[in-house]
């Protein structure tokens, strides 16, 4: 592995659904490497499993990003833990380069496929993904569109409680990149509440164009 090998991405996509699920942000080697390791080590040793067993490692990871899919219901799938699970899985997938975008989805066949989301790093001009949450805590929960008029849609609606983060970008932004993360803000009085956003360019040609009002 050379100097220059990516060894963590920038962003993991999980599509529990067709339009929403979760983004999870790593921000380092480092941070990746942790949210693996947190859900691994602890997971492997109480399955009596071989940490240092590549097959048994990998298979582990792969069960439980499939019971993430399949009983997302069960109490131990939190948001830490998803984003966990979720890092263990693509690191166990890519152990030559790491994408920069990985989108964890259903196959057509009911299976799971952990991919690189190379249509992230070319902005169409509207948010692929809409998160609520910051790159530095890790990103959330997610809504998902995958055109201009689909996100027009959700964003010209009356705000909702499931869909206000989209519905704020929209009102915001006239374009841009391919994922913009969201946190309500607090003025510090408690009067007044905002809203704080970062967009995600990953190092490729974006634009954030601010709506005109």
């Amino acid at each position: 592995m050379s100097d220059t090998t990516r060894r963590h991405p920038d962003l993991i996509l999980v599509k529990l659904r067709e339009n929403a699920g979760y983004g999870f942000t790593y921000l380092s080697v480092a941070d990746f490497n942790r949210a693996a390791d947190r859900f691994l080590k602890p997971g492997v040793k109480s399955a009596g499993l071989d940490l240092n067993n590549d097959e048994q490692r990998r298979t582990f990871a792969y069960d439980y990003l499939w019971r993430v899919f399949f009983e997302p219901d069960q109490q131990v799938f939190v948001r830490d833990t998803v984003r966990w699970i979720a890092a263990a899985a693509a690191r166990e997938k890519f152990t030559d380069e790491m994408p920069r975008v990985i989108s964890v989805e259903r196959k057509t066949d009911g299976g799971i496929v952990i991919r690189d989301a190379k249509e992230y790093l070319s902005h169409p001009g509207f948010p692929l993904a809409v998160i609520v949450g910051k790159p530095a805590k890790g990103g959330g929960s997610a809504h998902f569109f995958t055109s201009q008029d689909e996100f027009a849609k959700a964003g010209q609606a009356g705000l909702t409680d499931d869909m206000w983060m989209p519905q704020i970008v929209y009102r915001l932004y006239e374009e841009t990149p391919s994922v913009v993360l969201g946190m309500p803000r607090s003025s510090g009085t408690g009067s007044q509440m905002g809203v704080e956003c970062r967009a995600l360019a990953f190092g490729m040609p974006a634009k954030l164009t601010e709506r005109k009002h």
